[in-house]
């Protein structure tokens, strides 16, 4: 009797899993269904590719890179960013040159002494265009030509900062390499370090003009406002910041560049669509201890490139800057350094 009854309970155990089981077996092996909240299944998401982004600095001029990855467009484009953050300009650019990551958002300067030493890069967009640079002095230091025997801090040499201080110097009629000591400093200590007396004299990122007056900097050069600019550079258009990939990424991963920029350029767009606040709102998350607000995104809006396109005129500006102070010895062709390809098919494709 027992044996019927535990045999009973097998076979209806059997009836209840068979249609479970040939559910599965119609399902290819290594697939999974995702399904709803609702229950309703779903298509499996495709996996993203994974690209490392060097960056010199976690600057906010870099502002269209950043909301593509917060509003996640590099994802609609099948792309998955990890941003690393380097000390500085040129070690960025080496961990591109280097195959540790595949784009590098950076100062134009070093993508110029670059190519002088023989490293095969291009950049493929702009995301300003001036140069969003002031230079800051501390209390009792009045004049540009007061720095001499003086100590400030410009980043690392061959760095967009180093090449504007060196600029500014020049323009008051101090000789860089005499008449001042750099110092070494990591990006963000310089305000304190201003404030206590420890150095006399800095570069300054226009967005954080209201952290130097806080602490009673002098500002005596505002490359923002136009007039100061063109005294500075020679012209009022310098396409500062950019996004760099190196000529073999290019060319083994078209597919992957294009996605990139095409992320960046609907990034663009909703920037200029969307109000201050959010905007802020939007990235404040990625500058953690930051005051990122209206104020500051309002700053930075008037230096951002509107399409990511390089002008000749402001080209000429950046190579001739770099000759003057000493980054690069000879000039260097448009084509050799500058892709824009990509930007323009993001355009024709997006609609724009």
């Amino acid at each position: 009797m027992r044996r019927k009854v535990l045999l009973s309970a097998v076979l209806a155990a059997l009836m209840l899993i068979t249609p479970f089981l040939a559910g599965c077996a119609k399902q290819p092996a290594g697939q999974t269904k995702a399904t709803t909240n609702t229950g309703e299944p779903t298509e499996k998401q495709p996996k993203l590719q994974k690209v490392v982004v060097a960056e010199a600095t976690r600057g906010e001029y870099w502002l269209p890179v950043y909301l593509a990855h917060q509003l996640g467009y590099f994802k609609e484009e099948g792309l998955e960013a990890e941003f690393v953050t380097y000390k500085d300009g040129p070690l960025a650019l080496l961990g591109l040159v280097s195959g540790d990551a595949q784009f590098c958002i950076i100062g134009f300067e070093p993508v110029l002494r670059a190519y002088e030493q023989g490293k095969k890069t291009k950049v493929i967009l702009t995301t300003t265009y001036n140069q969003p640079y002031m230079f800051a002095t501390r209390k009792g230091i009045n004049k540009i030509s007061d720095l001499k025997g003086k100590v400030i801090f410009a980043g690392m040499p061959s760095s967009a900062p180093y090449a504007f201080a060196r600029a500014v110097l020049k323009t008051a009629g101090l000789d860089p390499d005499k008449d001042v000591t750099f110092a070494n400093l990591e990006y963000g200590a310089e305000i304190a370090a201003l404030s206590k007396g420890e150095i006399d004299g800095t570069y300054v990122r226009a967005s954080r003009y209201p952290e130097f007056t806080a602490i009673g900097a002098n500002i005596l050069v505002d490359a923002t406002d136009p007039p100061q600019h063109k005294k500075i550079f020679g012209s009022e258009r310098y396409e500062a910041m950019t996004v760099q990939v190196t000529d073999d990424f290019i060319k083994t991963n078209p597919e992957t560049v294009q996605k990139f920029v095409n992320a960046v350029v609907k990034a663009m767009k909703w920037q200029f669509d969307h109000s201050d606040e959010e905007v802020a709102a939007k990235i404040a998350p990625l500058f953690p201890g930051r005051k990122i607000d209206a104020r500051l995104i309002n700053t930075v809006k008037r230096s951002l490139s509107p399409d990511g396109y390089f002008t000749k005129e402001g080209y000429a500006t950046v190579e001739r800057f770099c000759k003057d102070v000493g980054l690069i010895t000879k000039p260097v062709p448009f084509e050799e350094v500058i892709d824009q390809s990509f930007i323009k098919k993001a355009h024709e494709t997006l609609g724009k």
